[in-house]
Formats: C-alpha cells, sequence, structure tokens
C-alpha cells in the first residue's frame, strides 16, 4: 500500500485537520482503516487515536482508493464532532 497526501487543510473552527490521501494498493483489496490510520500516523507524527477515517472511496477496476481523514488536537473535541457509528468503524468506540 502506497499513501500518499493530496490535500491538507486546517479547520480552526472544528479544531482539526482534514486531510484527503492517494492509495494506491495493486493486486490487494481496499486497504482497512486501521491500516490507513496507522500509515498517515507516522506520516504526520500524530496520535493514532486522534485519526479518524471518513470515507474511503474505491474506484471500480483500479487499485486506486482516495480516503478523507480528519486530524483532531484532542479526545474531547473528536467525539463531540465526529458521528458515533463513524468512531465506530474506526474502532474509537464500541
Amino acid at each position: 500500500m502506497d499513501l500518499k497526501i493530496i490535500s491538507r487543510e486546517n479547520n480552526q473552527l472544528l479544531n482539526r485537520e482534514e486531510i484527503i490521501v492517494l492509495i494506491d494498493h495493486k493486486n490487494e483489496p481496499t486497504p482497512k482503516r486501521d491500516d490507513i490510520r496507522e500509515k498517515v500516523s507516522a506520516m504526520i507524527g500524530k496520535d493514532k487515536n486522534l485519526i479518524v477515517v471518513e470515507k474511503i472511496f474505491t474506484r471500480i477496476w483500479k487499485q486506486r482508493s482516495k480516503a478523507f481523514i480528519n486530524v483532531y488536537q484532542n479526545e474531547e473535541d473528536m467525539k463531540k464532532l465526529e458521528p458515533k457509528h463513524i468512531l465506530k468503524r474506526n474502532k474509537i468506540i464500541q
């Protein structure tokens, strides 16, 4: 899995950074959210537990995906702003 940041914006109103990444995954299925969170965490130097993968779009017949990611400054803001089903998908809450 090869991950490349194509957009990175700071949203001061919501106290988070919004990142769009392009993921090449040749001969592999769409990457799991947890794997994407770990890779982004290593790239930007933030705690994995403050990173939320909001959406993953995979193009049919192409081994490329685009993921929309929110990186929060603290856990309180993350839990207040993100819908519970998104937090569950990211295995942040049960």
